[in-house]
């Protein structure tokens, strides 16, 4: 950057000062103590407008909105756009240590804090030399990117389990259920990071292929039939509810205070699926229950290994469900046929479809899905990790998330693994895990139970043709059991900024 020496400007207005005094009274030139800065602006042109602040108690001048992270190599050559005072001149140090006056056409480096000197033109003049004051220009850029997925490894879980598994939160603990040879066990925690090591369950012998827990209760399905637990231990067939429920499919919240709910699940009556619900008060105590009847459920309807989330719109509750569809339901896409999945919306009365068959915006089929509500999106993954796909518009269309916001990966193409670790994770084809949603802290925890000879097949580009791809069969890889837990930067530094 190229810079004027304060000695010749000095000079120029210690001149002009001796001229004026030798002149008529009516041609004073009136001089100003005014040393601060009044406008400041940098050309962030490709990164957007940021405004910067001027403290003029401190005497910094900053962005409070942080400029992309890698932005270091813009500010390292940047041109200040706006730098306005009463004088006009504002120097800096140059190498030898003088004051030497900012030429505002040429690039200056904003990569650390910068000190600059604004002089009031009666500290020019000779007037009143110390009529000045010091600013640090101090640029803030992301140290993270706010849209990328930050992973940490929190830990190890538990070697025993090998198997599927489901993790609920219930009463303020952490529940893992598992089969351990020919019982159900079951493992507890209050922080995810301690677990017990594994007690077994009474009244099941079995995984439930679907687990609710409510405030008091806990519900769980098993060969048909509604079981419930009021400590996650000790089980026994629930009374309330009749005939054969095939799977629960999610719990609704009737108000903010969800001193309700309504349960919904599925009946097989005559070889038809029908849909229900019960208000979760109808649960306690020995009065009978109230089972109300929904109607028949569409053959498009999820009918196994439901996932749903919960998210509130204006006042009330919404549920999205995805899971498997009986039969499977396949569109056209380039004479290929696609199996996809489809969502469905709940608002407390009426079920309807709301994912999109077409061929723009449909959600890929996936293996024992699991969606959350998450930074005001849904967000939806399956078996072996392959990829995450993403709605903005309530799950009527999707598609494929950032790669920012993605999981773990290890590049096959530079070495091969065959054991995944903390240091070189690969979460693509892993089956035995579970999914908790920390919604204080905005972390997604994944609990994965210890699996041998993990494979997958990734697409990746040929070397020979840059647009053409071919599947690579990936692995055997291992894994020890473990937990993981990731967060959108974005919402690490909303939390952080709130105090939190």
């Amino acid at each position: 950057m190229r810079i004027k020496f304060l000695s010749f400007i000095a000079s120029f207005f210690m001149v002009s000062f001796v001229i004026t005094s030798c002149l008529d009274d009516d041609n004073n030139i009136e001089y100003s103590p005014d040393a601060t800065i009044h406008a400041f602006a940098l050309d962030t042109a490709g990164l957007g407008s940021y405004k910067f602040t001027i403290d003029q108690l401190s005497r910094e001048i900053y962005n409070e909105d942080s400029l992309p992270v890698h932005a270091d190599t813009i500010i390292d050559k940047i041109l200040i756009k706006t730098l306005t005072t009463a004088s006009g001149v504002v120097t800096m140090k140059d190498k030898n240590g003088n004051d030497s006056v900012i030429n505002i056409n040429d690039s200056i480096d904003l990569r650390k804090p910068l000190t600059i000197k604004v002089w009031s033109t009666e500290a020019l003049a000779g007037i009143s030399p110390n009529q000045t004051k010091e600013y640090t220009i101090k640029v803030n850029v992301h140290d993270y990117d706010p849209d990328s997925l930050k992973w940490n490894y929190v830990g190890e879980y538990l070697n025993t389990i090998t198997e599927a598994q489901k993790t609920i939160k219930f009463a303020n603990e952490y529940l893992t259920y598992s089969v351990q040879g020919s019982e159900l066990k079951v493992y507890t925690s209050n922080n995810l990071s301690n677990w017990s090591s594994g007690g077994t369950v009474t009244g099941l012998s079995k995984l439930p292929n679907s687990i609710i827990p409510l405030t008091n209760t806990i519900l769980a399905t098993v060969d048909n039939k509604v079981y419930s637990s009021t400590d996650g231990k000790t089980w026994a067939i629930s009374d309330k509810f009749s005939g054969n429920v095939t799977t629960l499919v999610s719990r609704l919240p009737m108000n903010d205070a969800e001193t309700d709910s309504k349960i919904t699940y599925i009946k097989e009556e005559n070889q038809q699926r029908y849909l229900y619900s019960i208000l979760e008060s109808r649960l306690a105590g020995s009065a009978g229950s109230i089972e109300e009847k929904l109607g028949e459920a569409e053959s498009n309807f999820p009918v196994n290994n439901i996932s749903y989330t919960t998210f509130k719109k204006g006042k009330q509750y919404q549920n999205i469900v995805v899971g498997k569809h009986d039969p499977a339901i396949n569109i056209t896409v380039n004479n290929k046929e696609i199996p996809v999945t489809v969502a469905w919306g709940y608002d407390g009365t009426t079920w309807a479809e709301v994912g999109t068959t077409s061929t723009v915006g449909y959600c890929p089929e996936f293996k024992n899905p699991t969606i959350i509500y998450y930074n005001e999106l849904l967000y939806i993954w399956g078996d072996e990790f392959e990829s995450i796909y993403v709605s903005g518009s309530e799950g009527f269309a999707w598609n494929k998330a950032n790669k920012k916001f993605s999981f773990p990966k290890h590049d096959w193409s530079e070495s091969v693994l065959t054991v995944s670790t903390k240091e070189k994770p690969e979460f693509r084809g892993r089956t035995k895990y579970s999914v908790i949603q920390d919604t204080k802290n905005e972390y997604i925890y994944f609990l994965f139970g210890k699996e041998t000879n993990v494979t997958f097949k990734e697409e990746v580009k040929k070397k020979e043709e840059t647009r053409a791809t071919e599947i690579k069969d990936r692995g055997p890889y291992s894994h020890d059991s473990e937990i993981w837990r990731g967060r959108l930067n974005q919402l690490w530094f909303d939390l952080a900024n709130a105090g939190k």
